[in-house]
């Protein structure tokens, strides 16, 4: 499909990105974020001239059962947006092909996404977080926090131009197998970096500490680099989450007798 039109705008761009922030504002269990994605569609369709009938059916597309993961949302977004503009300037679209494209699209992006940040990224970030406060490096946490959120926004800026440029092409992009790569490449340092977590703990409660923080973070990489082959065969997620809850409840315990 040829686009009618060359791009959003930046005007319109900001507008559809700012809104796109608050996705998930209005979600709700019976129909999660169909409230937010409506409110972003809006956006675009507040600029052309008023026109009851067809406002009436274009919420009546984007008020049914919509989730996706919000990080990658803007992808969707861009290729709806440009569905619809090229719907507007008079093009034959399919009855029923939004939906066909909201819900597909939005179920792979959710499995991506949820993998890559839910999964991924996110515990990584904490355990990185963690093992820099454990060092007493408070610089250090708020470089990462600042690095993820602005990662996170350049991410979802340049989606909605991205999407909306493929239209339904965009599916070529879900489809790369860099996705899989950068999933497999999180998971792998969060569980490092957990592992990293537990050997400079474990370290100061053998009172080890003497080393200096040098050695503590050398012995926690140690320990992370093990982990990962401990691990190897995928243990089931119940049993893992009672294995962390007693190691939580230990080391809570132990706290008090770490060292200075």
């Amino acid at each position: 499909m040829s686009a009618p039109v060359k791009g959003l705008g930046l005007r319109l761009r900001w507008l559809l990105f700012v809104e796109s922030l608050g996705l998930q504002g209005s979600w709700n269990p019976q129909r999660m974020q169909n409230l937010g994605l409506l409110s972003i569609m809006t956006v675009w369709l507040r600029r052309l001239p008023r026109n009851v009938e067809r406002d009436r059916l274009f919420c009546r597309r984007y008020y049914e059962f919509f989730n996706t993961n919000p990080y990658l949302a803007n992808y969707l977004v861009g290729a709806l947006l440009r569905l619809e503009t090229e719907r507007e300037h008079g093009a034959e679209t399919p009855r029923g092909l939004a939906a066909t494209v909201r819900d597909s699209l939005g179920r792979s992006l959710a499995s991506l996404g949820d993998q890559l940040f839910w999964l991924g990224l996110r515990p990584a970030l904490v355990m990185g977080m963690g093992l820099l406060a454990l060092d007493g490096n408070v610089e250090g946490v708020l470089t990462l926090v600042g690095c993820f959120a602005l990662g996170q926004f350049l991410l979802r800026w340049l989606a909605l131009e991205r999407g909306y440029a493929l239209g339904m092409d965009v599916v070529e992009v879900v489809a790369h197998p860099l996705w899989h790569r950068a999933i497999a490449a999180a998971t792998r340092l969060g569980m490092f970096l957990t592992g990293a977590v537990a050997g400079v703990y474990a370290v100061r409660l053998l009172a080890l500490e003497g080393q200096g923080s040098g050695g503590l973070l050398a012995a926690g990489a140690a320990l992370g680099l093990g982990l990962p082959l401990v691990l190897r065969r995928r243990l089931p997620g119940e049993v893992l989450v009672v294995v962390a809850l007693v190691l939580a409840l230990i080391l809570s315990f132990a706290n008090p007798m770490v060292k200075g």
